[in-house]
């Protein structure tokens, strides 16, 4: 028994570290904050959904008894036609309803007899925008449990979805740098090609002074049987020019496993430098894949990123919601940048029947718009300190040369 119980405790502890595993993970992330915002929709449905209809229904009821009293307690009691005493009893009235509904309007009543402020669409929309600190303002809790509900859920989920937009915006970074490297760093790019090749030339050329670095699985037979210096891995400056010794050192050698290939990575490329037996390193790059998390990101890219995504947004909404084209653009900008002043709300038009759609999409618009930006933002800081670094580098040789 104690044996099962601890090989069941075991278990338990494997899953559970399996389980959290994925839960910080980039997908399981995803999935978390996904799962955060549908639960507080359906909490913040289920609680301020029930005050909406009770205050609809009570209004209902206000303006039918006020309609009820005017024409028994007005009109039938005084059966007269003096005018001045007629409109004071219909002052009083109306007096009387106006202030009912001056405060069911503070208590979050909307002029509609079926008030559906709170549906499912709205209330994700309001759980997205407490979590991301955007705060529209066009919906907030009324009832006391949804006030203390809402300051728990925002003290949970602003962590959960700063953990998003890193982890995303990292996982979005590496894709579209690899995108970058297969689009705009191809063969077919023009001058790139050729700047590498000026630039790299020297470090592959055999006649110069400088060495390059071979897989070090090979070894020299003519080091083993004449003495001299062992080739591991490299060209060392005072190798001999005999086009016989070249030979053997460029034919095919046997694997010797107590070496081991370095690592690309290292060196900047993916695969070493194709050259054929008994050839120089040729100067055609093609056969050079390079490292695409090596290779930073322009700015200017990045900036035209998130100025493409911002006016896809404002097209989008301007046709949804009848916006100009500036209003758009002001929406998506004060939206992205969690600003959220709240003057121009998606779905301002209660009456209209894509209502619910307008919520999803302004919901799907903001993870996926603040996660692309965060993507820019590490794209331009690894393209920053690839400058400072470069400056660094450049103010040291100047300092060398005046010396």
């Amino acid at each position: 028994m104690p044996r099962r119980k601890r090989r069941l405790a075991s278990r338990i502890r494997d899953y559970v570290r399996g389980l959290l595993a994925f839960l910080f993970s980039n997908v399981g992330v995803i999935v978390l904050v996904l799962a955060y915002t549908i639960a507080g929709a359906f909490m913040f449905q289920a609680i301020e959904g029930g005050g909406e209809m009770e205050r609809a229904q009570n209004m209902t009821r206000a303006r039918d008894n006020t309609a009820q009293h005017l024409w028994e307690n007005v009109t039938l009691a005084l059966n007269l036609f003096n005018e001045t005493e007629l409109r004071e009893r219909i002052g009083m009235e109306i007096k009387k309803y106006q202030k009912i509904v001056v405060t069911a309007v503070h208590a979050g009543w909307d002029g509609t007899r079926s008030s559906r402020q709170w549906s499912f669409s709205s209330a994700f929309l309001y759980s997205l925008t407490v979590i991301t600190t955007i705060g529209y303002g066009h919906l907030f809790p009324r009832t006391n449990w949804g006030k203390v509900i809402t300051i728990f859920y925002a003290l949970l989920g602003m962590p959960l979805f700063l953990l998003y937009l890193t982890n995303v915006g990292e996982l979005l970074a590496r894709w579209f740098k690899c995108i970058y490297a297969l689009i705009c760093l191809c063969r077919g790019c023009p001058g790139f090609t050729r700047r590498r090749v000026a630039r790299l030339r020297p470090q592959y050329d055999l006649s110069e002074a400088e060495s390059i670095e071979r897989p070090p699985a090979w070894r020299s037979r003519h080091s083993e049987s004449e003495g001299t210096p062992e080739l591991e891995g490299r060209y060392p400056r005072e190798l001999p020019r005999r086009p016989e010794y070249i030979r053997s050192i460029s034919m095919p050698q046997p694997y010797d496993p107590r070496y081991r290939p370095p690592d690309p990575r290292q060196r900047g490329w993916s695969e070493p430098v194709a050259h054929q037996p008994g050839s120089p390193v040729s100067s055609d790059f093609s056969y050079v894949t390079f490292d695409a998390q090596s290779i930073t990101v322009p700015i200017s890219v990045c900036v035209a990123i998130m100025v493409g995504y911002l006016l896809s947004g404002s097209l989008i909404f301007g046709m949804w919601e009848k916006w100009d084209l500036l209003d758009g653009a002001y929406f998506c900008f004060i939206s992205l940048s969690s600003i959220g002043f709240g003057d121009f709300v998606p779905g301002e038009r209660v009456y209209t029947p894509r209502i619910e759609t307008s919520f999803i999409v302004c919901s799907l618009y903001l993870m996926l718009g603040m996660a692309l930006v965060a993507m820019c933002f590490n794209l331009m800081q690894e393209q920053v300190l690839h400058y400072i670094a470069s400056f660094k580098r450049a103010f040291k040789r100047l300092s060398r040369c005046k010396r």
